[in-house]
């Protein structure tokens, strides 16, 4: 079997964001379970040292004291984005106001359907297209390939790796598995 464009883009995405559901209802109910905050446990960070920066900015120029929320919206935000920028269609961040898992499901929800609906035809020609990336003053014209391979998954990955790793720290009893998720029949 051959991989195809959807296959490692809006499909890596939405079997990632399954996962993230997955996760975060684990969490939901740990926190039922051990009487904490759901406010606490999805403002919990990884990094404590050094001031919080404000989230209420749709673009993160810095990832440094980001929420778990916030690595969920990220997570979410970035397969859009990703995608967006693979079609090259117009790309407007979300803001990144969720405050509870109610509302953190529904971005993952969405963001899901979003990806499922994607042409897997339409991707195949985002690989060969430029896009163009614009960050801190820097331009940058890679090809959808390079663009997907070198910065969109890895970016996917590391707002996943990182809200796992804030629920682990956090107390939330997940494994390898709750990452990987269901992996035979993706």
């Amino acid at each position: 079997m051959s991989l195809s464009a959807y296959d490692l883009s809006a499909g890596l995405f939405v079997r990632g964001l399954t996962n993230l559901k997955m996760q975060l209802t684990k969490a939901e109910a740990h926190v039922a379970a051990t009487g904490g905050g759901e406010g606490e446990l999805l403002g919990a960070q990884l990094a404590s040292e050094g001031p919080v920066r404000d989230l209420s900015s749709p673009v993160p120029t810095d990832l440094h004291g980001y929420t778990l929320a916030a690595q969920i919206h990220w997570a979410a935000q970035g397969a859009e984005l990703a995608i967006a920028r693979l079609l090259g269609a117009p790309q407007t961040p979300a803001p990144n106001d969720a405050k509870s898992f109610a509302e953190l499901y529904q971005r993952l929800d969405a963001t899901i359907v979003y990806l499922r609906e994607i042409a897997p035809s339409d991707l195949e020609a985002g690989l060969a297209r430029t896009v163009v990336i614009e960050h801190r003053g820097v331009s940058m014209s890679p090809s959808g390939s390079q663009f997907l391979v070198a910065y969109a998954i890895p970016h996917f990955y590391y707002h996943l790796s990182t809200a796992y790793g804030i629920l682990r720290n956090q107390g939330v009893p997940l494994t390898m598995g709750d990452f990987l998720g269901n992996w035979a029949m993706n």
